[in-house]
């Protein structure tokens, strides 16, 4: 048991001062890369393809003297074997952790390593610079002898690249994720393929970065597009989600058409894709095509009989279509899915109203007053009705204005067949400030 003990202490040490000599491995390498400039400027030897070798493997080096070690997942006990202890721990919500270096910090996650930051950023892209090196070399080597090597050294520069892509994604960093997506897919062009996956990477950090810049929508549409054309196929749950994508990036650069191409055709393909099924449903009643709307509504609703949002929705297109009593039906259904949900409340209580609205119509086109006070009864009781459901929907959001307005609307009305309203008047006049 001793010896185990001793062993992991050893291995520790070795990690602190295999991390404490990081500095000067940076400066020992960047010593070779100034070296190695002055002969990429020698006559001789800037044309020999071993000087670009060197060059790109020494840039290489430089990109993984701090992150070579890491990957997502990593637990805290073994990233403490690589790296001695940190300047600080500071500690957040929900088992977070972030270990602060001279020069790194790592973020932990309920132990294991979630994202991590260079900083103090030693060299200017040199991933990028290594690429730049090895197409050099390639150029310059006329018989292919080195063709092997530099091929090897673009698949671990890949490897790398895909590293540090979702780093960045779990950093939140898209635009730096996105470049470094377009950087992967360079790189495997010069390994003789399209990276397809990446064309949908890349579509995927743009489509993150359109939330707050608009300008971004293209770039996502664009990437989304090259991917499905080069057959990207996606696998488990996440079959149709491509499509799903196509069509917000297409609808949120204006082009309608195209994004129902694309909700039509990815929902024919997965059915089983719930969000392509409600991308439909939006776009339907975004344009107020009531029956399309409930066509795709039922099937969802099918699908998922107790959802409130479906059942509430299906209830607004059946108003809208002057099916009252279907409406007030499903949204009885949605209340009754969650008695806390607000808009079916509220929606129910307009239903009723706006129903009671036509009923009072019909009773001032009455040319007799018998006629008149017989349909005006019957719109009284259907704005009744109303009352009580409008009174949960206040006790949900007690400061709805609009809700109050209503209420006060109505208790006016029927005050002369309820004497309590009069009060309520009173308290509804007093929260609004009159």
């Amino acid at each position: 048991m001793k010896k185990i003990v001793f062993f992991l202490a050893a291995v520790f040490f070795f990690g602190v001062n295999c991390f404490a000599q990081n500095e000067g491995k940076f400066k020992s390498i960047k010593d070779n890369i100034d070296k190695n400039e002055l002969a990429t400027q020698d006559s001789k030897k800037g044309n020999d393809p071993k000087t670009w070798m060197d060059r790109g493997k020494l840039f290489q080096d430089a990109y993984n003297v701090n992150v070579g070690y890491l990957r997502p997942g990593m637990p805290v006990l073994e990233a403490r074997l690589f790296f001695k202890e940190p300047r600080q721990v500071l500690t957040s919500e929900g088992g977070k952790e972030t270990y602060e270096y001279s020069q790194l910090k790592l973020n932990f996650e309920n132990g294991v390593l979630a994202s991590w930051e260079e900083t103090k950023q030693n060299f200017i892209n040199p991933l990028g610079q290594a690429v730049n090196a090895y197409q050099k070399a390639t150029s310059l080597d006329e018989k292919g002898k080195n063709t092997k090597k530099i091929n090897e050294a673009y698949k671990s520069i890949n490897r790398d690249l895909e590293t540090k892509l979702f780093n960045e994604y779990a950093l939140t960093k898209y635009e730096e994720a996105y470049s470094t997506a377009l950087q992967r897919i360079e790189v495997s062009k010069l390994l003789g393929f399209s990276d397809t996956a990446f064309y949908y990477f890349a579509g995927f950090m743009a489509y993150a970065q359109s939330e707050i810049d608009s300008s971004k929508w293209d770039l996502a549409l664009n990437n989304f597009e090259k991917a499905l054309a080069l057959g990207y196929r996606e696998t488990g749950d996440s079959k149709g989600q491509l499509y799903h994508l196509l069509y917000n990036a297409s609808a949120n650069t204006g082009d309608s058409l195209k994004a129902l191409k694309y909700a039509q055709t990815g929902f024919e393909l997965f059915p089983n894709y719930d969000l392509l099924m409600y991308d439909l449903i939006n776009y339907y009643m975004s344009r107020g095509e009531n029956h399309k709307t409930l066509e795709y509504i039922e099937q969802a609703v099918a699908k998922d009989p107790k959802s409130p949002i479906l059942l509430f929705a299906q209830g607004r297109v059946l108003d809208q279509l002057g099916e009252v009593e279907k409406s007030l039906a499903a949204y009885d259904a949605a209340i009754a899915a969650d008695p806390k949900y607000f808009e079916p409340h509220f929606n129910k209580a307009v239903t009723y109203y706006n129903h009671a609205v036509k009923l009072m119509d019909d009773a001032n086109a009455e040319t007799t007053n018998a006629g008149f006070e017989a349909k005006k009864i019957l719109a009284d009781n259907e704005f009744a009705k109303a009352i009580p459901v409008l009174e949960k929907a206040l006790e949900l959001r007690p400061n709805e204005t609009q809700t109050m307005e209503i209420l006060r609307s109505l208790y006016f009305r029927l005050r002369l067949r309820n004497p309590e309203y009069e009060a309520k008047i009173k308290d509804i006049d007093e929260k609004l400030g009159r």
